[in-house]
């Protein structure tokens, strides 16, 4: 009989050994929300780029294309008027609110500012 109970305590597991830390259960978690903000959906709210570089209402998934890192970088009100779908709503109440930053950054496109030099 000796035997069935040194099996029973070989089976037993050590509670002191599964117990996880909150710094591991936080690890495990970052990966997650890392994930969902790279596949948040950004929109470009601004008006039509000359010879078709950006179209209003462009969607994108998984972040900016590279494409777009020269025009952005030219024309920086272009990247004031990309955000979060989830924030559309908003962002269009605001660029047709004069004085709000969108609002600028929507004239300043509207008035043709250089845009690759066209």
């Amino acid at each position: 009989m000796s035997n069935k109970n040194d099996k029973k305590e070989e089976n037993k597991i050590d509670a002191t050994s599964l117990d996880v830390s909150a710094e591991e259960n936080s690890i495990l978690q970052e990966p997650a929300a890392e994930v969902a903000e790279r596949v948040t959906p950004l929109i470009y709210l601004g008006p039509n780029l000359p010879a078709g570089r950006l179209l209003q209402s462009t969607v994108f998934r998984g972040g900016i294309p590279a494409y777009l890192e020269p025009l952005l970088v030219e024309q920086p009100d272009v990247a004031a008027l990309i955000v979060p779908v989830d924030e559309m709503s908003s962002a269009q109440a605001r660029i047709v609110q004069a004085g709000t930053p969108e609002y600028v950054a929507y004239q300043a496109i509207l008035r043709g500012g250089p845009v690759n030099g066209i």
